[in-house]
């Protein structure tokens, strides 16, 4: 009774949280195809038309004063799909997607599943995290980037300390450090964070990493 009891309850976290998805989905892709560029975004945009990739760099990077990584990406994006107003916006509302589940993820490495649940409808429906899903700059995607970092994180400090959550932690937080100012000082916060609670004998590889 026990063990159906419990599949049942599986079961219906995650009919709760497809729901919770879909509604994001819909708040996200509303009108997707109408949306309109910001000034924000056609800054980037008009930083992309360069011949090489040093030159994007020196002329498209470094006079804006952020990291490459969006850039960067926004430019072979550009070059490899075109730039149509959607097919900038797209990758951005995916990770805004994303974000929801593994923020979901998160929250049951931490709290609970319905801790988690509760997180991911916050997350889905609150107007600040749909509207900067929709925006083509380091906002969402430092979001999405230093989740991750968080959950891989998350897995090696408090679930099975495999060295491939650790390497999943470094990739997203060199990535996080590539996607924006805040985004490189959260992953610094959660890299010092660590060492208050690392056990001995992980000490050794937590610091290489």
């Amino acid at each position: 009774i026990l063990h159906l009891h419990m599949s049942l309850k599986n079961h219906l976290n995650r009919i709760l949280l497809a729901a919770i998805i879909i509604v994001a989905a819909f708040l996200r892709f509303y009108h997707f195809f109408e949306l309109p560029f910001m000034w924000d975004e056609l800054s980037a945009l008009h930083r992309l038309h360069f011949s090489s990739f040093s030159e994007l760099i020196e002329k498209g990077v470094k006079p804006d004063g952020h990291p490459a990584g969006v850039q960067v990406f926004l430019y072979y994006w550009v070059r490899l799909f075109g730039d149509a107003e959607w097919v900038v916006k797209l990758p951005f509302n995916l990770m805004g997607l994303a974000s929801i589940y593994i923020f979901y993820l998160i929250t049951c490495i931490w709290f609970s599943e319905k801790s988690g649940l509760i997180a991911a409808a916050f997350m889905a429906s609150l107007q600040f995290f749909v509207l900067y899903s929709s925006i083509a700059r380091p906002y969402v995607s430092g979001l999405f980037l230093s989740l991750m970092m968080v959950y891989y994180w998350s897995r090696y400090m408090f679930r099975i300390p495999a060295r491939k959550h650790l390497i999943g932690f470094i990739i997203f937080a060199a990535l996080s450090a590539y996607n924006h100012h805040f985004s490189l000082l959260f992953a610094a916060m959660v890299g010092f964070t660590g060492l208050l609670i690392i056990k001995k004998n992980q000490v050794k590889e937590y610091v290489l990493s």
